[in-house]
């Protein structure tokens, strides 16, 4: 009997929160399609995910002023900042220490149970990613007042305000894809009653992985490394006959489009239009109409995912590409953290079984 490795198509719990329809390429949280959400703020797709209530406008207001009273960085918070910056460590596995460091005087979210805790974790991780940026890179926060997370964020890194729409559709497409790599590593620490940041911490270490949601660094650095259109359909030509990977083409969930890459893709061809960006997103495209091309003469169909033309929006309003995770991790903490409140309805711990084919004893 062959083994399902990778737990591929292996149904290992019941989910309310998401659903994935890879045959038809189709996403939705709590049964409303990603169609409708990206028309919503940010905070109320995040209320939805995390309580599965569309929130009235008061509690909407409740919520968005407790995530904007818990998100300012305490003087430990930035002293922990401070020190991480001086470390040679990607920004991901700052955000793993973070996920313990930021729980100090935690917010007002007692609604929430355990995860509240995760959710001042949620509420301050744009600001310790804002003050990493700026510790490493000098760069010059703008004033800026709101209720909105995602416009505090670009005006912590300096970004222009005219970006807000393209970086909010892009988070709220990346807040919650189900059962994947890191939200499951959340649910299996959550399964052992570890606390909720223990939790984020192994989705965040997860999530650093190039399989995963390290690929939009990967995919833009290839575009760098390829350089320009033209050289796009020898890349693909190489990346196949030595089997390395094109990271960002495909997805292991959709058998048609990722529908998350389109309207990511539409918000990094606007973007790029007529700035220095053009030549990288055309890069971009040009890889992913090859790498189609060679998949079709072998009687496959692979498209590009919702990494491939992040890093264009990402780009865009200033994150350099070891940072494009981080930004990542902030809007699915609050998947990861909804993951968590379900595990805690019904827990039994995630123990599987594994077929011994070592030498017997």
């Amino acid at each position: 009997m062959n083994l399902p490795r990778g737990l591929e198509g292996v149904e290992v719990d019941e989910t309310a929160v998401s659903l994935v329809d890879g045959e038809h390429g189709r996403l939705s949280y709590r049964g409303v399609a990603i169609e409708t959400l990206v028309e919503w703020p940010f905070t109320r797709v995040a209320y939805l995910v995390l309580t599965g209530t569309d929130p009235d406008p008061a509690t909407l207001t409740a919520f968005e002023k407790s995530l904007a009273a818990a998100a300012p960085l305490t003087d430990a918070d930035r002293r922990s900042v401070e020190h991480l910056a001086t470390l040679p460590m990607h920004p991901m596995q700052c955000c793993i220490a973070l996920s313990t460091m930021l729980t100090h005087k935690p917010g007002t979210f007692a609604s929430f149970g355990e995860a509240a805790r995760g959710l001042t974790v949620a509420a301050r991780l744009p600001a310790a990613i804002a003050y990493l940026l700026e510790r490493r890179h000098g760069i010059k926060p703008r004033t800026f007042e709101s209720l909105d997370p995602n416009a505090r964020f670009l005006a912590a890194i300096g970004a222009p305000e005219s970006l807000l729409h393209a970086f909010t559709v892009t988070q709220i497409l990346q807040l919650e894809h189900s059962f994947n790599a890191s939200t499951f590593t959340a649910r299996v620490v959550a399964s052992t009653l570890a606390p909720v940041e223990n939790a984020l911490a192994a989705a965040y270490a997860a999530l650093h992985g190039r399989l995963h949601g390290g690929a939009d660094q990967a995919a833009l650095e290839t575009a760098h490394t390829v350089g320009s259109p033209n050289r796009a359909a020898s890349f693909v030509d190489e990346c196949l006959a030595t089997g390395e990977k094109v990271m960002g083409m495909g997805h292991r969930e959709y058998r048609v489009l990722d529908p998350r890459a389109r309207f990511v893709k539409s918000l990094a061809r606007d973007i790029a239009k007529d700035t220095p960006l053009a030549i990288t997103q055309a890069t971009l495209e040009a890889i992913e109409s090859s790498f189609d091309a060679r998949m079709r003469e072998k009687g496959k169909h692979l498209y590009a995912n919702l990494e491939f033309y992040k890093g264009i929006v990402y780009s865009a309003v200033g994150l350099p590409p070891d940072f494009f995770t981080a930004a990542f991790a902030m809007a699915r903490t609050f998947g990861y953290l909804a993951h968590f409140i379900e595990s805690r309805k019904d827990n039994r711990l995630i123990r599987p079984a594994a077929r011994y084919v070592g030498v017997q004893p």
